[in-house]
């Protein structure tokens, strides 16, 4: 195992900067999910740890190690990709082992990691099939079973369950995490779902064209975003962006002022401890199972509200939501940045 960390990092395509000037430090042992929208430069930051790109500026180490211009082999690192990179023709017990065979470990050792890994992964009754004959979930069970054998310094996971289908992908995020704990191996997880960020990560990094735009655990940026981007990129659904009411007191700017509020934070009604009260009518109402989605239209803005079970509320009503002030946000009408109240 071994931290990671990157010192002014930079990428440039041709007269494009993909990556500009990125630091971060990723401890021994984290789990640090890579997220943004697509074109953000996630993959090309998780390619460029595993030597797959070249940085154009700037220091990469591992562990101790600089790397910065180290070819992917000599970097200790093993890739889980989205396509599963399996090999065809093979086994899943040959595509387990083919790593360490190039590595020229003697067939024992090749024999005894990939049996214990199999156990680890359930895949002891598979280890005879090729991957033609395999689910999804078993393929990426493969991919990630080839790349445990091998006992890396660290992870590095491109978008691997973006081709399952959302069920599965449930349990497969659940059995990396699992294993996360057992092996506590530094691992680099890319990926643009920000939930599957905030079920996976000890730490996310949030890029925006290239660059950081908060990195912390996912409570820090579910309470605490930085600015209005990461405002709306973390949560479902997302956060809601409006006027002040009419009569909300501040100690700030309003005339600079964005008020944020997430969904499951408006309650129904004028209560008590209300700091900022939205009057709107109804125009849609989504019964979900165990909580129900309203769209509101008020005058300072729309607003989606999370409820929970059903609320007895049709298109076209009148009714009242409320806030407390802890759970307000404010960001700058300029910056985006995040403003604190007195």
């Amino acid at each position: 195992m071994a931290a990671i960390e990157l010192k002014g990092v930079g990428k440039r395509f041709a007269q494009t900067d993909v990556i500009k000037n990125v630091d971060l430090c990723i401890a021994d042992g984290e789990f640090c999910v890579l997220v943004g929208p697509s074109g953000s430069g996630k993959s090309t930051l998780l390619r460029m740890i595993a030597g797959l790109e070249e940085a154009t500026s700037g220091q990469l180490f591992i562990g101790s190690r600089d790397v910065t211009h180290e070819p992917p082999k000599a970097r200790d690192i093993a890739m889980v990709f989205q396509s599963y990179a399996l090999y065809p023709q093979m086994t899943v017990r040959e595509n387990m082992g083919f790593g360490l065979k190039l590595m020229k470990r003697p067939a024992e050792e090749i024999r005894r990691r990939v049996d214990e890994i199999a156990r680890m992964l359930s895949l002891e009754a598979l280890m005879e099939r090729k991957p033609a004959a395999l689910s999804g979930g078993q393929r990426q069970r493969v991919a990630m079973g080839r790349a445990m054998v091998r006992e890396p310094a660290a992870f590095l996971f491109d978008e691997p369950l973006s081709n399952l289908d959302a069920a599965l992908r449930s349990a497969v995020r659940q059995e990396i995490r699992s294993l996360h704990a057992r092996l506590r191996t530094t691992s680099v997880y890319v990926t643009h779902d920000q939930v599957e960020a905030m079920t996976m990560g000890d730490k996310i990094v949030v890029l925006r064209d290239g660059r950081i735009e908060q990195s912390g655990s996912p409570a820090e940026l579910y309470d605490r975003p930085a600015n209005r981007f990461v405002a709306g990129f973390i949560g479902s659904p997302a956060m809601n962006f409006c006027t002040l009411p009419a009569g909300f007191a501040t100690s700030l700017d309003a005339t600079r002022l964005q008020l944020g509020v997430r969904p499951e934070h408006l309650q129904l009604g004028r209560t008590p401890d209300a700091a900022a009260v939205f009057e709107g009518t109804v125009e849609a109402v989504e019964f979900m199972g165990a909580q129900s989605q309203l769209s509101l239209q008020t005058a300072a803005g729309p607003l989606v509200i999370n409820v929970a079970d059903r609320p007895g509320l049709n298109a076209g009503d009148r009714i009242s939501v409320s806030a407390p002030r802890e759970r307000l946000h404010f960001f700058d009408t300029q910056s985006g940045l995040r403003q604190e109240a007195a």
